[in-house]
């Protein structure tokens, strides 16, 4: 059970049920975007931020959702790598590909590009700072805003994957399963 009330839109100022209306997945939000809502300014300004990596990170939709899920591994967020699953599907991903992300080193479905991104992101979840030889890699294959694009959106979900835990937020769905058979 989370360990915040989940707000509802009539809980929010009026000047901020945009935010609400432009969250909502059918009629629905997302129960992430109900208990962050608690603080709706802050809650805007993390979708800001958010929506700001996804479309500026420099990555194309499939290679981003590779980075977001690899971070969810990572944090062992069952929230966010449910949630990604799907936005990576409809990315193009295969579900091979997205399993594979468990063991991407011994994995021969990830590109030369997607093998630098996934060390880089290893290396910043493991200790916030790529060694040299590894941020060489990556930046020897990708323009510069890519790479901060690529920092920035492994911290994003890093700490995204820190509120969830902290919150308990519950999964609005039966989790799809860690290897995706459920």
């Amino acid at each position: 059970m989370a360990r915040l009330p989940f707000v509802t839109r009539e809980d929010l100022p009026e000047e901020l049920r945009y935010v609400w209306d432009r969250n909502a997945v059918g009629r629905e939000v997302p129960n992430i975007f109900r208990t962050m809502a608690n603080n709706p300014e802050v809650w805007r300004a993390y979708l800001r931020l958010g929506n700001g990596l996804w479309n500026h990170c420099g990555l194309d939709v499939g290679t981003r959702e590779l980075v977001i899920l690899r971070t969810a591994i990572l944090h062992h967020s069952q929230y966010e790598w449910h949630q990604h699953v799907r936005i990576g599907r409809q990315a193009g991903l295969s579900d091979a590909k997205i399993v594979a992300l468990h063991h991407w080193k011994t994995s021969d479905l990830f590109s030369e590009v997607e093998r630098a991104i996934l060390e880089y992101v290893d290396a910043v979840n493991a200790s916030g700072h790529p060694g040299q030889e590894v941020h060489d890699r990556l930046a020897a294959l990708v323009a510069p805003g890519t790479l901060v694009g690529v920092n920035l959106l492994t911290g994003f979900y890093g700490m995204t994957a820190r509120f969830l835990s902290a919150m308990e937020v519950e999964l609005e769905e039966p989790f799809v399963g860690w290897q995706l058979n459920g």
